[in-house]
């Protein structure tokens, strides 16, 4: 065999192995994972319709935990939440669901005002209330994350959840960077469950 066939052999396994290197693994690391279920639930919206997780089946939607009366975290979690709701408000495929942890306090007309000072349309971007059981069984099976015991001690993070109801991500709802990857993680969930 000569140098220039050994060469063209050399030249075709290399390009096998990197073909079949790209396409097995390229991508994989930008796969969202599958970190469970949310469970069923029955919440009550700011226009006092009855909002459960069917009306959120074959959607694309990001679920936050929020008071209307809280002035640490929540503005600034609520105002990134906005962010999402503006680039994609016109989508279809993409809800906002923002839940009360105060829902004693936070009745559907209190939560129309509040969803008013951000301009929210609520056929797009939810903000529910419930019993307050409800509320701690779906952080704590669910979502998994604030305080499902004092519930008012809840968590700054928003979860990503595919159209099937799987929660596929969670990111900081107080970190500029994380929504910056939040909003590639929902294009990306769009064209896979397209």
């Amino acid at each position: 065999m000569n140098i220039n066939t050994r060469i063209k052999i050399y030249i075709a396994v290399a390009v096998f192995l990197l073909a079949t290197y790209f396409l097995n693994y390229t991508g994989k690391e930008n796969e969202l994972p599958e970190i469970g279920m949310v469970p069923e639930f029955e919440f009550v919206n700011s226009e006092q319709e009855t909002i459960t997780l069917n009306n959120l089946k074959g959607k694309v939607w990001v679920a936050d935990f929020i008071f209307t009366t809280c002035t640490m975290a929540c503005p600034m979690m609520t105002g990134n939440m906005n962010i999402i709701h503006k680039k994609y408000k016109k989508n279809d495929d993409v809800r906002l669901v923002s839940i009360s942890v105060y829902p004693e306090y936070d009745t559907p007309e209190v939560l129309t005002k509040y969803a008013s000072q951000y301009d929210a349309n609520t056929s797009r971007w939810y903000f529910l209330t419930g019993e307050e059981s409800t509320v701690k069984r779906v952080i704590k099976d669910g979502f998994k994350i604030g305080d499902y015991e004092d519930i008012i001690f809840h968590s700054e993070k928003f979860a990503l959840v595919d159209k099937k109801g799987m929660i596929r991500a969670y990111y900081n709802g107080m970190k500029t960077e994380d929504m910056k990857k939040l909003k590639k993680d929902i294009n990306t969930l769009l064209k896979q469950n397209s």
